[in-house]
C-alpha cells in the first residue's frame, strides 16, 4: 500500500511539475518576444524559439506522465471520460509544437 501511494504522490508532482513548466514555456512562445537573450551563443535564439524547442522536446516526457497518470491514478474515483483530462496538457504542448513548426517554416 505504501509504494502504490508513493507511486501516486510521484505521479502528481511529476504532472504538476510538467504542467509548470508548460505554461511557462507556452506563455514565452505565444508571447513572441524577438528577443535573443544570449546573442553571444553558438546558435543565438530567440525568445520565442527557445520555448517552441523546449516545447517540442518537453512532449515525449509529459506525454509519459500523463499516460502514466491515466493508467496508475484514481481508476475507481473517477470515470474514464473524466480521467481523459489527463491528456489535455499533452494535446495543448502537441498544439504549440505544431504551431512553432508551421510558424518557423513560414
Amino acid at each position: 500500500m505504501k509504494t502504490k501511494k508513493a507511486l501516486s504522490i510521484f505521479l502528481c508532482v511529476l504532472n504538476v511539475a510538467g504542467i509548470i513548466c508548460l505554461i511557462f514555456f507556452g506563455v514565452m512562445f505565444l508571447s513572441h518576444d524577438t528577443s535573443v537573450r544570449n546573442p553571444d551563443a553558438m546558435i543565438p535564439f530567440e525568445v520565442w524559439e527557445s520555448a517552441g524547442t523546449v516545447l517540442t522536446v518537453g512532449f515525449f516526457p509529459l506525454a509519459a506522465a500523463n499516460t502514466l497518470a491515466y493508467i496508475f491514478l484514481f481508476k475507481v474515483k473517477i470515470k474514464n471520460p473524466v480521467r481523459l483530462l489527463f491528456f489535455l496538457p499533452c494535446v495543448i504542448c502537441l498544439a504549440l509544437s505544431v504551431s512553432y513548426f508551421v510558424i518557423s517554416l513560414i
